[in-house]
């Protein structure tokens, strides 16, 4: 902007008008232009904004399967996790206890059944982990790819 007030006063100083209206006739074009430069500013930055929105629109459509997936597989790892410990561990125990396995031989298990379990849905929740973050890693490298930008504002 600092720019465009200097070429103001040049242009004024330039133009050979008399000294007793060269400060209201730059005041008054610095007042005019300076509402269309920022109007002018603005519209640039919104295309970008529309258009990085619009980039990002497109990524999450081409990605949209890989989103699916990876949500569902998070999802349906919740659900056995939960399922699990609300309904499979107490269905052992009490089978064990049908069977009539001694106490501390059952709760042994149990124990050891909870540990191997629980590390196997830790591992699973691990891979589905590190699956979203590389569908994620893909997104935004494409993004970066396609990043527009206000060159322009650096001249206002």
């Amino acid at each position: 902007m600092t720019d465009l007030n200097q070429l103001i006063a040049s242009a004024v100083k330039e133009s050979g008008a008399d000294d007793s209206i060269k400060s209201q006739l730059t005041e008054s074009l610095k007042k005019e232009l300076s509402g269309y430069v920022n109007l002018e500013l603005l519209k640039t930055k919104l295309e970008v904004l529309y258009n990085f929105e619009k980039n990002y629109l497109e990524l999450v459509k081409e990605y949209k399967e890989e989103i699916k997936f990876a949500s569902t597989l998070q999802e349906d790892l919740r659900k056995e996790r939960s399922k699990f410990f609300s309904e499979t561990l107490k269905e052992v125990s009490h089978t064990l206890s049908e069977s009539q396995v001694d106490g501390d031989v059952a709760s042994k298990w149990l124990k050891e059944l909870v540990d191997s379990y629980t590390k196997s849905l830790d591992l699973s929740s691990s891979l589905i982990e590190e699956h979203t973050l590389d569908t994620i890693g893909k997104i935004r490298a494409e993004a970066k790819l396609n990043k527009p930008s206000v060159a322009s504002s650096d001249n206002h």
